[in-house]
């Protein structure tokens, strides 16, 4: 694994909280299937999005599908 300086550290660790992953999967060889170009994906759609109403709208959709696939 490649040296970080602490800020960088401090960055991943932050981002991998946010997103609910361990760090160790920024690292990984090959990501799930399916996972990297959908999340590459979400990503760029959103910055797209340049209202703050845009954006609610956005999340409420994806909470909408969180909730009825959860378990």
């Amino acid at each position: 694994m490649r040296k970080f300086d602490e800020p960088d550290w401090a960055t991943l660790h932050r981002l991998a909280d946010a997103l609910g992953v361990p760090v160790e999967r920024f690292f990984a060889e090959k990501p799930p299937a399916g996972e990297a170009a959908s999340t590459d994906e979400c990503l760029r759609l959103w910055f797209k999005i340049e209202t703050e109403e845009g954006r609610q709208q956005a999340l409420e959709a994806l909470r909408g599908v969180a909730e009825r696939e959860e378990p």
